[in-house]
């Protein structure tokens, strides 16, 4: 038997001091620390332009809101009561999709859309409407393309959680997967 963690083992205060910091979530990607003044509109676009044309990308949408915000989050996020910051926050996605069309060298297939937060089942379903709209109308998304939603099950409730998994599965937003994070419990159920 292969024991992964010892509580009595003593600790290696080398190993201490060499990891002793502040590091990025692994949600964090770029990092936080890349996202500097440095970074300009130059640079993005840079980046843009050297994406290779025939390979898929992966689109992460960032819903940063939930109903409730839980102790131990870092997440940028925060509980609304209220429906208009999130369809505000609509309408900016959308604007920022268009701005990325028009400084895409061309139109990319996207092989992966994550929605993530926060928590994404806080977005309406003609929210999720617009915004799979305006996906399709930056990039083709493939026939096959793995459409995944951190979905927290403590708000997935009675027709609210039943119009969602339908709205997610059936609309030809070509959901695949729904992540149901159980954030008080360390294990995480899948939906296919």
């Amino acid at each position: 038997m292969t024991v992964l963690y010892n509580p009595h083992a003593p600790a290696d205060a080398h190993l201490i001091a060499r990891y002793d910091g502040r590091a990025p979530r692994y949600t964090s990607y770029p990092t936080a620390v890349q996202f500097t003044p440095e970074v300009d509109e130059a640079t993005y676009r840079g980046w843009l332009a050297a994406l290779p044309p025939g390979d898929p990308v992966s689109v992460y949408m960032h819903i940063p809101f939930c109903a409730r915000l839980c102790w131990y989050c870092g997440c940028n996020t925060r509980a609304v009561t209220r429906r208009e910051p999130i369809g505000d926050y609509v309408t900016l996605l959308m604007r920022e999709l268009a701005t990325l069309a028009q400084a895409l060298p061309t139109r990319l297939t996207v092989g992966d859309i994550h929605l993530g937060g926060g928590s994404p089942n806080m977005l309406s379903v003609e929210e999720l409407d617009i915004i799979f709209a305006g996906l399709r109308q930056t990039f083709t998304v493939a026939p096959d393309a793995e459409i995944a939603a951190e979905l927290d099950p403590a708000v997935l409730s009675g027709d609210r959680s039943e119009e969602h998994t339908s709205e997610l599965q059936s609309r030809r937003n070509l959901v695949c997967r729904l992540l149901l994070e159980k954030k008080k419990k360390k294990d995480k159920a899948r939906k296919r």
